[in-house]
């Protein structure tokens, strides 16, 4: 069984292989020896100047640091597990200043809250307050049973047949229906529960997931997304407001089915069903324009030639513009952007580069002649990031497309690999940093929409995509 946990975290995290195993790592280091002791001051290093200070800035580096030259953490169950985190990140971030925090003093202070944790849960959660003082996306212990509480087993492969994202305040049905199968839930309909959870305690994880207000949507639809798993053929136990019946509060039990599409494996991610659609858009609200319309669901190299061919066949179909979306595509493999930016780039150009730490790898495309070279519009929103947000940063500061949207991009574009820790759970790191080639970063606010629509429950009820609509409308304007 897939955890739902680990497919939100890392499909958003494998940016890029870069030529590295994203699951084997290094040998756990030995554990320390444990037993109380007061921390002692933090060993001094060289100053480096800081990533994301101003000029002249400096902190310290901790490269040098020898972990065995720290004083010993509390002797707790958890404690080598505590201390593998801890260690991973230091020898393997790109920024070796960790974000210019003291972490031999984060060390001694999150180690010893290990002694008065009740359960695993609980020092996993010492774990995780551990890496979010580093501030940045892709930081994440996943436990090694099946989502966030014992109640999350009733989780699996399959799926509720429905599409949710948080839009106001409500968790919203945007679509009814999962590759042709209809759940029988209206669109627009606002969901009040799903199972035993609620939509409002669901809303409320998302805020305590949240880094930043504007990441709550995204864990929302997380959220919702882990509530929704199941086993197939299960059934789960939905309450909404129907909104073809003003609101009544109607409770029905909805069949799981498997997501349909080819299955595609990428280190601990195992049979992710993957889609790319394409298809003409309606000529009407797009100025006489015939458009063409691409949406795929992760980067997956397996997927670049399918890709390919929706490109082909538009336009073999007259294709004069092109709509790209790119909303709910939480990222995949770096290396498929390549290609795919090659199918709209007739000259030459870089999508940005990734820093890591002993290295950098540039995103350069070499131009086609052949290459499509009508209008792109790509589509974003809270779902779009990794390597989508790299791909649409990239290209709008070569000047090629346009992104249009509701609201930004995830702002979770850092490259970040997986390790396997002491009984199953997992380890997703940071071991890279994003610059498109104008130097814009994609992280923490993520790719802004330069054609803004704004999105209700009342449009999803009436079938409408104010976002698509909004693209659509602005090819009748000036674009590149």
């Amino acid at each position: 069984m897939r955890d739902p946990r680990l497919m939100g975290a890392a499909v958003v995290a494998l940016v890029c292989a870069c030529g590295q195993d994203a699951t084997s790592g290094k040998a756990a280091p030995a554990p320390l020896e444990a037993r109380p002791t007061a921390p002692a001051a933090a060993p001094s290093g060289p100053a480096v100047a800081t990533p994301a200070g101003s000029p002249g800035d400096t902190c310290r580096s901790w490269a040098e640091l020898d972990p065995a030259t720290l004083p010993p953490l509390p002797e707790t169950p958890y404690t080598a597990t505590f201390d593998r985190v801890w260690r991973t990140v230091l020898e393997k971030h790109f920024d070796p200043t960790l974000a210019c925090k003291d972490w031999p003093a984060l060390r001694a202070e999150y180690g010893a809250k290990l002694t008065a944790v009740a359960d695993a849960p609980a020092a996993y959660k010492v774990m995780n307050d551990l890496l979010e003082t580093l501030g940045q996306s892709h930081f994440k212990v996943v436990p090694p049973f099946s989502g966030a509480e014992p109640d999350d087993k009733a989780g699996g492969p399959a799926r509720v047949p429905v599409h949710v994202r948080m839009i106001g305040e409500q968790l919203v049905v945007v679509d009814p229906k999962v590759g042709g199968v209809a759940s029988g839930v209206p669109a627009g309909a606002a969901l009040v529960k799903i199972g035993d959870k609620t939509a409002e305690a669901l809303i409320e994880r998302a805020r305590s997931e949240a880094m930043r207000p504007g990441e709550v949507a995204y864990h929302a639809a997380f959220e919702a997304s882990r509530a929704l798993s199941c086993q197939p053929g299960q059934k789960r136990s939905l309450t909404y407001l129907d909104p073809g019946a003003r609101d009544t509060s109607v409770t029905k039990d909805v069949t799981c089915v498997t997501p349909p599409g080819e299955l595609v494996s990428l280190g601990n991610l195992r049979d992710l069903p993957t889609t790319v659609e394409h298809r003409m858009l309606p000529s009407e609200g797009s100025g006489g324009k015939k458009i063409g319309y691409i949406a795929f669901n992760y980067w997956m190299l397996p997927m670049v030639e399918r890709v390919k061919a929706a490109m082909t066949d538009l336009r073999g179909q007259g294709m004069e513009a092109l709509v790209l979306d790119l909303r709910g595509n939480p990222g995949g493999v770096g290396a498929m952007s390549i290609p795919v930016a090659r199918l709209l780039l007739q000259e030459s150009g870089s999508l940005g580069k990734l820093q890591f730490r002993e290295f950098a790898q540039e995103f350069n495309v070499t131009g086609d002649p052949n290459a499509f070279a009508g209008p792109v519009i790509v589509l974003v929103d809270e779902g779009t990031a990794s390597t989508s947000e790299i791909f649409a940063a990239g290209l709008r500061d070569l000047g090629r497309v346009r992104v249009a949207g509701a609201r930004a991009s995830a702002g979770a574009a850092l490259p970040s690999l997986l390790e396997r820790l002491d009984n199953g759970a997992l380890l997703q790191y940071v071991v890279g940093d994003y610059h498109s080639a104008k130097g814009t970063v994609a992280e923490g606010d993520g790719v802004g929409p330069d054609i803004t629509a704004v999105e209700t429950r009342a449009d999803f009820v009436a079938g409408r995509d104010p976002v698509l609509a909004a693209a659509m409308a602005a090819f009748d304007t000036k674009s590149p």
